[in-house]
């Protein structure tokens, strides 16, 4: 434990307020310790949060949260007794090929009907299902080859690829051709099976303040606007990091445990540099695919695009466009009255060679193709790129880098580091829930 009466010393401090960040801290704030959390910017959150754009709630990337009661992200709020302020979307999905509109039963079982909605032959749909079945049940193929090399291998139907590609792109935030196989049988095994999902009533920034209220009346302090400066180690173990005093110069805060959540690339930069990690961690960093980008597209309308339709729709007709919900429809108290909130996201068709400008214009290009009359009636909110150091994800799905790293109390959260089978806010939850059960094993 911490000496309580030094204002500057912690037995953990967190680096970001993404979910990631926000799910370890609420462990580890539960279980006892003094913690600190650390947010360059104003907001919490980081890819789950919001900002206002016309008065309307526009998040900053999440929009459907894992909320079962199986899902970390409800682990976490649970911890610190904290409320999930939600609206149950669980299984309002729908489907876009080229030759039409599949809507997912509500009761659910809906993979074969994807299937044979796609495939148009429902002997082939029953052929290929069986595989499916096989791979979730028995054989889980290995990551050596892409999902569109295990599609390739028992059909010619370029229809069901287009539907998983849409799935892959709007769910793993990456391509048919790029998600191993193995990794897309884990999610659906594992990660897909009996969850559930909300969208936040009054904003995934609210949804973060309270949970960030709840670990605050349990001790935990926040800082706002106070970026890491710099991760201090001293032989092989951190012993606290360096911040923005918010005056132009820096202080150093003492901690056991330092947990960043700024993706672990940027970790290594803070701790500094690669000569200061073992070599095979840098080595492992450095092989394989690491960032994915994203395009952000959020606008209003005077009426929404899809009557009656409080889900997500998800498109495997495009080469950009993926993903459309309208939170209005969902939510009504998120925009002005006569406002109906859409949004909208697209994907390069390669995630490691790509023009996100293309990307963006194709993705407003191919909106328009299937909204015929949307461009000349909307006023865009948001139009953007996410990539670099903001990336959609830090990682893929499927490539993410252990929680732990060779500095003794230097411990990775987020999608960077997302444990197999899970994506997204879950995963970076999911990354919460494993660092925090080895750093309670070293806690006395």
């Amino acid at each position: 434990m911490t000496d309580n009466h030094d204002n500057n010393a912690f037995d953990a401090v967190i680096i970001g307020a993404g979910m990631g960040g926000m799910c370890v801290a609420a462990r580890l704030t539960a279980m006892g310790m003094r913690v600190l959390v650390l947010e360059k910017s104003r907001h919490l959150g980081g890819r789950c949060g919001h900002r206002l754009r016309d008065d309307n709630v526009v998040t900053t990337g999440a929009l459907m949260v894992p909320m079962g009661p199986r899902s970390a992200i409800r682990e976490a709020f649970d911890a610190v007794g904290a409320e999930m302020n939600m609206v149950d979307i669980t299984g309002r999905l729908r489907y876009r090929l080229a030759h039409g509109d599949y809507d997912l039963p509500p009761g659910g079982g809906g993979l074969y009907g994807m299937i044979e909605f796609a495939m148009q032959d429902s002997a082939e749909a029953q052929t290929l299902f069986q595989h499916i079945q096989a791979a979730l049940t028995g054989w889980t193929p290995v990551d050596s080859i892409s999902i569109r090399e295990w599609f390739d291998q028992y059909t010619d139907n370029e229809e069901v690829k287009n539907l998983f590609q849409g799935y892959c792109a709007a769910l793993m935030g990456i391509n048919l051709h790029e998600v191993p196989a193995g990794e897309f049988f884990r999610f659906l095994k594992y990660s897909s099976k009996g969850s559930r999902f909300g969208m936040a009533v009054g904003g995934n920034g609210a949804l973060m303040q309270d949970l960030a209220d709840a670990m605050q009346r349990r001790g935990a302090e926040f800082r706002c606007g106070r970026g890491c400066k710099g991760i201090v180690v001293e032989d092989g173990r951190v012993v606290g990091v360096e911040i923005s005093d918010g005056e132009g110069g820096e202080e150093r805060v003492a901690a056991r445990w330092v947990i960043s959540n700024t993706g672990p690339d940027r970790t290594v930069e803070l701790a500094g540099g690669e000569a200061v990690f073992e070599r095979s961690y840098i080595e492992q960093l450095k092989s394989g695919p690491s960032a994915a980008p994203i395009i952000h597209v959020s606008f209003t309308l005077n009426r929404p695009l899809i009557e009656n339709f409080d889900g997500c729709m998800v498109f495997g007709n495009n080469r950009n466009f993926i993903y459309l919900e309208i939170p209005t429809l969902i939510a009504p108290g998120i925009s002005p009255p006569g406002q109906y909130l859409h949004t909208a996201y697209g994907a390069p068709e390669d995630a490691v060679d790509y023009d996100l400008d293309e990307a963006l214009a194709n993705t407003l290009r191919e909106l328009e193709a299937n909204f015929p009359g949307l461009s000349a009636d909307a006023s865009f909110l948001v139009r953007a790129k996410h990539r670099g150091a903001s990336p959609g994800m830090h990682r893929w799905a499927g490539y993410g880098m252990p929680q732990n790293t060779p500095i003794r109390g230097l411990y990775n959260v987020g999608d960077g580091c997302a444990p197999p089978g899970t994506i997204g806010t879950e995963s970076a939850a999911a990354s919460a829930r494993e660092a925090a059960a080895m750093i309670a094993a070293e806690y006395q």
